[in-house]
């Protein structure tokens, strides 16, 4: 079994993985193939993966390469969680939309920002699909970069025998951000969720056979947990249903929060806390703020940078607990045929029936040694579908605009974006995209530029 990972420079998110590795009896003959363009930041990530290693006494082999090639060649797996760009460029995608009214909080999955976003990533991630498919034909890529609809539909219509899977922690993290909501250990909650990444819904939610849903009624009725969930909870007072994304994140990806100061006042100020190195909350946050997600990364990363420090001079303690990611889970299941289910993103095809065929949903999935099967969803009701949809018409022109390399193609995606359709004119999102493309050339591919 041989496992790459691509953007593993990384070092606080690829130990995750690496020490998920470590901790799985299944994989401990595995090959690990660490990757990343930055050679100074693989080594920091190298260093302590070996670090790990000796604390969990692994004899893991493992390697570091900055040559894409080598590193995919004959892998059963390649894992991508690289970001592309800087905080600088995530500045631009937030400045220039928001001089048009389009207020946006994180920008990696909808909205201008997610869309150019998407540019970014693609690249990056359409070259390893194409490595791949010379390296390593029929291979599984578990994608972890946003915007994940987006970069999938894009990488599958690419490939032809590689397998294209997202992967995120949205599903798993919003399940025990309910079970803390009605009091219950979130491993007795039974639920079934299906939707499109970072808007899928419970479908089912229950406990001991229980329908919960009443009792999640009741406690937005509390103010004090309402307002730390409200967007979330008025999509589920209206739409019936609670969606995976948090409530900041989750109200750019409609037409009702934002569009005016007064519902974003009401809606979107969340407070979340900020936590440092060791833990010790310093810096409370509104993430339904203006651009909240970028102050949050610009303090997180000075954490992180502090933090590799640390881990490095042996200030910290190498963590030794598994981490709650599904890609290693998914790996070691299809490795030992010991089935294992998920909430992963896959090209629908008829999985979500009332949702395009090829668009991106996100579906349970029952892994096995048999590979990969997702679970097709019948009855999706159609209120979720329409607000699906929304979503969806913006990611299919986006993902064929990244393929095309027509800016047209992107003018009609941010057209088609919910939030930007609802504060902007179709001559304003015009010239928007316009600087967006002005400012972020060094990111996107040139073909934009030769395409006009």
């Amino acid at each position: 079994m041989k496992i790459a990972i691509i953007g593993a420079g990384g070092v606080i998110f690829a130990q995750k993985l690496l020490k998920d590795i470590m901790l799985d009896p299944v994989l401990s003959n595995a090959e690990v193939v660490l990757m990343d363009i930055s050679a100074q930041r693989l080594a920091n990530s190298l260093k302590y993966a070996q670090m790990t290693a000796e604390k969990l006494n692994s004899k893991l082999f493992m390697r570091a390469t900055t040559d894409l090639d080598d590193a995919v060649k004959k892998a059963d797996f390649v894992l991508t969680i690289f970001r592309c760009g800087t905080l600088e460029h995530q500045q631009f995608e937030y400045d220039i939309p928001k001089k048009y009214g389009v207020d946006q909080v994180v920008g990696d999955t909808a909205c201008p920002g997610g869309i150019f976003r998407g540019l970014r990533a693609l690249k990056a991630l359409l070259p390893v699909v194409e490595a791949m498919e010379k390296y390593c034909p029929g291979a599984y890529l578990l994608n972890y970069v946003n915007p994940m609809s987006i970069n999938i539909i894009a990488a599958s219509a690419v490939a032809r025998t590689v397998k294209v899977v997202g992967v995120c922690h949205s599903v798993q993290g919003t399940l025990r951000s309910i079970a803390d909501k009605l009091g219950v250990p979130f491993t007795e909650l039974r639920t079934l969720t299906a939707g499109i990444n970072h808007q899928a819904f419970f479908l089912k939610l229950e406990h001991n056979g229980r329908d919960m849903y009443p009792e999640l009624h009741k406690k937005m009725a509390d103010i004090e947990i309402y307002k730390r969930d409200r967007v979330r909870f008025e999509i589920m007072r209206n739409f019936g249903y609670f969606p995976t994304e948090s409530s900041g994140h989750g109200s750019e990806y409609v037409p009702y929060f934002r569009k005016r100061a007064e519902l974003r006042e009401k809606f979107c100020r969340s407070e979340i806390s900020i936590m440092d190195g060791d833990g010790v909350e310093f810096a409370p946050m509104y993430c339904g703020e203006s651009g909240a997600a970028l102050e949050i990364n610009k303090q997180q990363q000075k954490i992180n940078d502090e933090k590799c420090r640390k881990l490095l001079d042996g200030e910290i303690a190498v963590d030794t607990e598994p981490s709650c990611e599904y890609a290693i889970r998914i790996i070691s299941a299809a490795a030992s045929n010991i089935p294992f289910e998920a909430n992963l993103n896959v090209m629908n095809r008829g999985l979500i029936p009332t949702l395009p065929p090829e668009c991106c949903v996100e579906v349970p999935c029952l892994v096995s040694g048999g590979g990969i099967q997702p679970v097709r969803i019948e009855n999706y009701p159609e209120q979720l579908a329409g607000l699906n949809r929304n979503m969806i018409s913006m990611q299919m022109m986006a993902a064929q605009g990244a393929l095309s390399g027509s800016q047209e193609d992107i003018f009609r995606a941010v057209a088609l974006d919910p939030l930007t359709a609802a504060v902007c004119s179709l001559d304003e999102i015009r010239a928007m995209t316009g600087e967006l493309f002005a400012a972020l050339r060094s990111e996107v591919d040139e073909k934009f530029f030769n395409n006009r």
